[in-house]
């Protein structure tokens, strides 16, 4: 009986531990460098799903504009309206849904528009790929 018992914790502790690793594999890093991190999740932005975006920003950096347009086929152009994270400095938050099309796999760009009182503005222009849901 023991034994049965033991086993059954070991099963669910494996179960758990499974768990933990693909979220952090569900995170597509869009970019990175000195003063600016952009994240996506879920990695493979399947459509008609809350997708959420993060922007992790240097001292003196703003969000200027923001917005989301299918590269492979013409889907308008969606603004996203990033929000401070509450107790994370310079961490950005928004949320979007992308459009069904004809194309399994489509190609979309983000654009982002920056702006720091000294260095200037910068633009970014990021693509990336949804999927249909699984």
């Amino acid at each position: 009986m023991r034994l049965v018992i033991l086993t059954f914790f070991l099963v669910l502790l494996a179960a758990c531990s499974e768990n933990s690793e693909p979220e952090a594999a569900t995170v597509l890093k869009l970019y990175q460098d000195d003063f600016l991190t952009v994240n996506l999740s879920p990695a493979d932005a399947p459509v008609e799903e809350i997708l959420h975006w993060t922007v992790k920003l240097s001292d003196g950096w703003t969000i200027q504009q923001a917005t989301v347009k299918g590269v492979s086929m013409s889907m308008g152009i969606v603004p996203l309206q990033f929000k401070p994270v509450v107790n994370q400095q310079r961490l950005y938050a928004a949320e979007m849904v992308l459009g069904a099309c004809s194309q399994p796999k489509m190609q979309w760009q983000l654009q982002l528009k920056l702006h720091h009182a000294t260095l200037g503005d910068k633009a970014f222009e990021l693509p990336f790929y949804s999927s249909w849901p699984k």
